[in-house]
């Protein structure tokens, strides 16, 4: 996926809500089905942008899991425009990347608050992160699972 595939909205929606979880989960909460859907799907393809999950990533001489893979590449998107154009762009290695995840590198852009993983809904413990979070509002709101909903489209 190019870079110009993911909605302006969707980068706009993150930066606003950052770095507080729960302005994020109140924002998905007041949205609909559709919105929720577009916001899950804009979020899964910008990170599905930056590496086959499959491949994994090569970080200091360990290739890592898929899941470890989708993970990190999940938090790069969830770090805000500024990080994932600059990986999708090639100015940043994706490796470089997993050293910031892991702590073993400065965070940049500098100055970018990490993400405090509060919510308000004790229904959405256990998806305290910019990209689950719509996962637990879509549950609370609907009662379906979204990755099905997904799924099924």
């Amino acid at each position: 996926m190019e870079p110009d595939h993911v909605p302006g909205w969707f980068w706009e929606v993150l930066e606003a809500a950052r770095p507080r979880l729960s302005v994020l989960e109140s924002w998905l909460g007041s949205q609909s089905r559709e919105v929720l859907e577009a916001f899950a799907l804009a979020y899964g393809s910008a990170a599905e942008s930056l590496a086959d999950f499959a491949e994994g990533v090569s970080v200091d001489g360990d290739v890592w899991s898929e899941d470890g893979t989708e993970d990190l590449c999940g938090w790069v998107v969830g770090q805000g425009h500024g990080l994932w154009s600059s990986v999708v762009a090639g100015e940043l290695r994706l490796e470089e990347a997993a050293r910031m995840y892991l702590g073993r590198a400065p965070l940049r852009p500098e100055g970018v608050a990490p993400w405090d993983g509060e919510v308000s809904d004790p229904a959405h413990r256990g998806y305290q992160s910019p990209g689950a979070i719509v996962h637990g509002v879509y549950r609370t709101r609907f009662a379906e699972d979204l990755h099905e909903r997904l799924d099924g489209m």
